[in-house]
């Protein structure tokens, strides 16, 4: 009787970890919503690169949520920023998903004319042939040989992009990271390749 007794204890431990509440209430809601939107409007570093807002496992910690009802949340919540002029996003950093807020309107971007150049340069790489490797000697072949750039500016925006999250490099080959993709959508890109091919 004793280890059967023992058996629905450890049970009822484990149900009550898991249980979670079935629906959030208006005024939990408004806290909650609150919350994220301090959350996925921060800035900060993270492995030296600047990131915004919270990857899905620190949401998950922080609310205690399960998986599903957190991405209901987060689908609620995408409706409710909405009339306020802003938007979710959902971009993969370091194999992992992470959330942020943007606005729908315009802002000046934080990115100085020769940051702007460089990172037009790999977009036009990239988009002109997705299978060729984008090397910092093709970069600088192409702004510095030809006269367009000084090679120390090339070196110092290259390492801004990086920290800003627009250009991420493997070894020796660079690629876009979260922020290019989520700052500039296929149609801009493809643009920028195109006045890429100009130059």
């Amino acid at each position: 009787m004793e280890e059967t007794h023992q058996k629905d204890d450890t049970n009822s431990e484990q149900e009550s970890e898991v249980i979670l509440p079935p629906s959030i209430s208006d005024g939990e809601k408004g806290i909650l919503f609150k919350e994220l939107t301090t959350i996925l409007s921060r800035k900060w570093e993270k492995e030296k690169t600047i990131v915004f807002g919270s990857s899905e496992l620190d949401l998950l910690l922080a609310t205690g949520f399960d998986i599903r009802t957190l991405r209901d949340v987060i689908e609620e919540y995408k409706n409710f920023v909405q009339i306020l002029g802003l938007e979710v996003i959902e971009f993969i950093f370091n194999e992992e998903r992470w959330y942020c807020l943007k606005t729908n309107y315009y802002a000046p971007s934080e990115l100085q004319q020769s940051e702007l150049i460089v990172l037009g340069i790999v977009v036009g790489f990239i988009e002109e042939d997705k299978t060729k490797p984008i090397t910092t000697e093709r970069i600088k072949e192409k702004l510095v040989v030809m006269g367009k750039m000084k090679e120390y500016l090339v070196d110092t925006s290259l390492r801004k992009l990086s920290r800003f999250g627009y250009l991420q490099r493997i070894q020796n080959e660079w690629s876009y990271n979260y922020r290019t993709l989520i700052e500039f959508g296929e149609e801009e890109r493809k643009k920028i390749a195109e006045e890429f091919r100009r130059i």
